[in-house]
């Protein structure tokens, strides 16, 4: 009961601080020691209530808000049913491993574990939007998605450089997408930060229905030693089905992928109703500006020499 009734006031302390709350806040004011403040806030954020944001601010989640005033289902895929393979993923893998899933057309990181002396991926928001090309969880995204969504997003706002190895041909970026679909996961190697790569994955429900995007971060070398092992890794967590998950509402239902060890992506207008809502005209960025999430820089590690063109296209 002392452990629920601290939870209750974690969440009363989150939706009175919409700014948000840090750890030694929520230490200072329950009276207590700052490893149980994670350890609360890391509850909350597992059970869909409040979201974790860069800089180790704790925010009440969007859409549990919108529950609690509305008293109407978020419509997200359940994180109860998700959370088991980002802590599966994690023990296989020692890996930081983070969930994603899509509400209201935008990519949101709703969970994240890691063991202690983990790096994490510097700059990450919960909310993916324009950076989407250069993060593997948003290249999922877009992989899923029409080629309407990829070409509004390359319209505007464009592929936006952030480090020397970010993708920003357009018909590099189509080919790595392509090239995603096929193999069924998308990587990003010091796109989005030096020395952190990613390998992601989309879920799916027991009929092919299209849930969340789970991914790991690693450095460089652990991505050049272990990139094979890692992606399979990545595939086989991810094609373990939720038993019975909710639906979300605004999830249209997939082509059910062909039985292969990849289970490769499903490219499909399908998907319209997940990333390009009638209401926007794609993924927003946090700002609010009408975005589309993009892709990029994805390499076959199944191939010696494709990895070696990688390997010359990302060396400085």
């Amino acid at each position: 009961m002392s452990t629920a009734r601290a939870a209750l006031q974690v969440a009363w302390l989150l939706a009175v601080r919409p700014e948000g709350i840090r750890a030694d806040h929520v230490a200072e004011t329950l009276g207590k020691s700052v490893s149980t403040a994670y350890n609360l806030l890391a509850s909350l954020c597992e059970e869909g209530v409040a979201t974790h944001h860069s800089g180790g601010v704790y925010r009440l989640a969007p859409a549990f808000r919108d529950t609690v005033s509305s008293g109407a289902p978020s419509g997200a895929p359940e994180l109860h049913d998700l959370a088991g393979l980002v802590s599966d993923l994690l023990a296989r893998t020692h890996k930081r491993s983070y969930l994603a899933v899509v509400r209201a057309g935008e990519l949101h990181v709703v969970l994240e574990r890691g063991l202690q002396g983990m790096p994490k991926l510097p700059g990450l928001n919960v909310r993916i939007g324009d950076t989407a090309h250069a993060l593997a969880l948003g290249k999922v995204v877009l992989a899923l998605a029409g080629p309407e969504v990829l070409d509004r997003y390359l319209r505007n706002p464009g592929l936006r450089r952030f480090t020397a190895h970010t993708i920003t041909d357009p018909a590099a970026l189509r080919a790595e997408l392509a090239e995603a679909r096929r193999r069924g996961f998308t990587v990003e190697r010091e796109e989005f930060d030096e020395d952190f790569c990613c390998i992601a994955a989309p879920v799916r429900d027991a009929r092919g229905r299209f849930l969340a995007v789970i991914g790991i971060s690693m450095s460089r070398r652990a991505f050049e030693d272990e990139h094979e092992l890692l992606a399979e890794s990545v595939l086989e967590v991810a094609s373990v089905a939720p038993a019975a998950p909710a639906v979300p509402a605004n999830v249209a239902p997939l082509r059910a992928a062909a039985a292969s060890k990849t289970r490769a992506f499903q490219a499909s207008a399908e998907t319209r109703t997940v990333l390009d809502p009638p209401r926007s005209g794609g993924l927003a960025s946090p700002y609010g500006t009408t975005r589309a999430v993009s892709a990029a820089c994805a390499r076959n590690p199944l191939s010696a020499s494709a990895a070696a063109r990688s390997e010359r296209r990302c060396r400085p």
